[in-house]
């Protein structure tokens, strides 16, 4: 399980009911409280001003929930710069969460190593609700990345590499239902949908490369390349390294950073099967399925 955890939906944290009453059936210290942890987990290092801001609270109540949340171990204070740091007991609530397995078991090693290689970090999404859904990364493993707390965000589809690799490599069906979907959408970053001609002829050739580039359209100071993980015809999520685009350019991007990803991807697929048959070949001997580490 990644050491980091999200509540709720991507973006700033905010409290909408300052002035007003809390939700019936709510506890708003509670949820206030929450919504400081997941701030936190966004920034490394927070100081109460910007937590304040990022959850639109006030000062004086961002620095009782942070003594509060200090008292029974979840945040630690950093002196003397009057800053702070989410502490271990934090990994204690995502105890009981049951991710994927392949994500944990395989996916996750296999990351890792692409980080320790070439340092850029990478990361896992996944198709959700007309978006992609940030599952697993690295950047906290790299010490070149300018993204913290990106577990559990949603991204758009059509205007990031991940999405556009996604809809490239999915089923024909699967496509035509998500870009039916998509047209359907008021949202700005869904308007490609409307426009399939131009859709269409950008998702064919990031199938001739074989994989999809993200330029600046999300983060002005980062790019990203994205393969699909494909098991048989199913595309099971998209893999999208990350780098800064003034250390960089695309074309040297693509040189060096496609292939281990490539790897990657064709890494995971493998050992799915390989899990799957080992599993098939349990119960047909009449035995209870192992669980294999990778």
């Amino acid at each position: 399980m990644s050491a980091q955890w999200t509540i709720g939906r991507p973006g700033p944290t905010v409290m909408a009911q300052r002035g007003g009453k809390a939700r019936s059936g709510g506890v708003r210290s509670l949820e206030r409280g929450l919504a400081v942890l997941a701030a936190m987990n966004r920034r490394k290092l927070p100081s109460v001003m910007e937590l304040a801001r990022d959850t639109r609270l006030p000062r004086p109540t961002v620095y009782r929930l942070l003594e509060t949340l200090s008292r029974a171990g979840y945040v630690s204070r950093s002196s003397p710069n009057d800053r702070y740091c989410l502490a271990r007991r934090v990994r204690t609530l995502s105890d009981g969460f049951v991710e994927d397995d392949w994500i944990a078991d395989i996916a996750s090693p296999l990351m890792d190593r692409f980080t320790r290689d070439v340092v850029w970090p990478v990361a896992l999404m996944t198709f959700e609700e007309g978006r992609m859904l940030v599952r697993q990364t690295t950047h906290e493993a790299s010490t070149l990345s300018i993204d913290h707390g990106m577990v559990g965000r949603t991204l758009p589809m059509l205007r990031t590499a991940a999405g556009r690799c996604y809809l490239a490599f999915c089923p024909l069906e699967e496509r035509r239902a998500i870009l039916q979907m998509l047209s359907r959408s008021k949202a700005p970053d869904d308007r490609w949908a409307r426009e399939p001609q131009r859709l269409n002829k950008l998702l064919d050739a990031i199938r001739a490369k074989g994989f999809a580039i993200q330029d600046r359209e999300i983060n002005p100071r980062t790019t990203g390349l994205a393969v699909p993980v494909r098991l048989g015809v199913r595309v099971l999520a998209s893999m999208s390294a990350i780098w800064i685009s003034s250390a960089m350019t695309i074309e040297k991007a693509e040189t060096e950073l496609y292939r281990p990803l490539a790897a990657i991807s064709l890494g995971i697929a493998e050992a799915i099967r390989e899990r799957a048959l080992a599993q098939a070949s349990s119960l047909a001997n009449g035995g209870v399925p192992a669980r294999k580490d990778t």
